[in-house]
């Protein structure tokens, strides 16, 4: 059986990778391959569905069932036909379902967001922990015009991935769009109907524009920093806080030790909500394999799968937080940080919307935040209006406009 993973190869967690599928096939007898890929991931995957030669499982984001279920990638999964899919988190489940109602792949992994911040520039500079977004600004502001690090360097005070590759820019603020009463769609019982022109979704696209264009906290040429670029940033001290997923946790901690610290993203005017992710098993379309898509799904949900996954405290986990609820982190973790994000993901986690594909969406809008934060001479309202005009066309070619 072969199986893919959206992970760098040869790297930690393509090790992890090659443990979890060793145990699978020690325990069912079942021989199976895992191959991890990070350069082109779709690009591959789409030679082998014109070649009909799919992986039997792939290991990928929640963000992706759309995108694969409506080209036909996907097979539906039958809940209940899945050995320990009653002890899966539910909230988790809800990263698995398709806008249909059904199900196309089984969970494995589930994470949400928190601030990552340099406690040592933090204390530098008397700041307390910022508990709203006025005094979350204002600590910014400190890091990036109070010399945090004694050394007169200019440094930044967010590290903000804001390139439109992969929608990083859109996926990176949704947090804070969610928090300050942002919203992509309102859903009806017809269908959806844009919702990023409403005041609330202004007001909210402002307030992260202004992180460029007033407060002038992100890093210079923000607009082009990826993911990895923006770790790196952050982990060399060019910044003072980073939004991210427990998955840097290990490798920050290694780098920045003490000096690190990891706090709750402060609530803004509509509270507090954090983007929810996590990796679903896909079983592939046209498989041979049929029962054995189904057996390795259950062993990486299983206690065994799950503790494997998780690593224990080393950089690479494929499993961030077990979806498994009869799972004890503390079993398995002795850092303490990641039981913050599990409170996160169980009282403040939301999935992206569950439209046919989200990846139109996500792409569009990472483009109009992207424009906002390069160009501060743009008016927020109508480059919204603009993305509302281009929201309600998507929704209508994926047939789910709400009339």
């Amino acid at each position: 059986m072969e199986i893919w993973q959206r992970k760098s190869p040869g790297g930690p967690s393509d090790k992890i990778g090659q443990e979890l599928v060793a145990a699978f096939t020690k325990a069912t007898g079942i021989p199976a391959t895992m191959t991890s890929i990070s350069d082109e991931f779709e690009v591959k995957l789409q030679q082998r569905a014109v070649q009909r030669n799919l992986p039997d499982v792939v290991i990928n984001d929640t963000a992706q069932l759309g995108n694969m279920q409506t080209q036909g990638l996907l097979r539906q999964i039958d809940r209940d036909a899945i050995e320990g899919a009653d002890d899966v988190n539910e909230r988790a489940w809800d990263g698995a379902r398709a806008y249909d109602g059904d199900y196309y792949g089984v969970p494995v992994t589930a994470h949400t967001v928190a601030l990552f911040n340099r406690k040592d520039w933090r204390q530098n500079l008397g700041l307390d922990v910022p508990e709203d977004w006025d005094s979350l600004v204002s600590m910014w502001k400190a890091y990036a015009d109070g010399d945090p690090t004694g050394t007169g360097e200019k440094v930044a005070g967010l590290a903000l991935p804001g390139t439109t590759q992969r929608g990083y820019m859109s996926w990176s603020t949704s947090t804070y769009f969610w928090s300050g009463g942002g919203e992509y769609f309102e859903e009806t019982p017809d269908g959806y109907r844009s919702a990023v022109a409403t005041d609330e979704s202004v007001r909210a696209a402002t307030w992260i524009r202004d992180l460029s264009c007033k407060a002038d906290v992100l890093q210079p040429g923000a607009s082009s920093y990826d993911s990895g670029t923006t770790k790196d940033l952050f982990k060399s001290g060019g910044a003072g806080s980073f939004l991210v997923a427990p998955y840097e946790l290990a490798s920050l901690k290694e780098a920045l030790g003490s000096d690190l610290e990891v706090l709750t993203p402060p609530p803004g005017p509509a509270g507090l909500v954090t983007l929810a992710e996590g990796n679903n098993a896909y079983l592939m379309a046209g498989s041979a394999n049929e029962t054995a898509q189904e057996e390795f799904a259950e062993f990486m949900i299983s206690a065994q799968g799950q503790e494997i996954g998780m690593a224990g405290d080393r950089d690479g986990n494929i499993v961030r937080l077990p979806v498994n609820s009869t799972v004890d982190m503390a079993d398995t973790r002795d850092d303490p940080d990641w039981n913050l994000f599990q409170k996160l993901f169980d009282e403040n986690g939301r999935y992206v919307p569950a439209v046919p594909n989200w990846n139109p969406f996500l792409n569009e809008s990472a483009k109009t935040l992207n424009a906002l934060i390069s160009d501060c001479s743009l008016d927020v309202r109508s480059e919204m209006e603009k993305l509302d005009d281009v929201f309600t066309a998507e929704l209508a070619h994926q047939e789910v406009l709400a009339p």
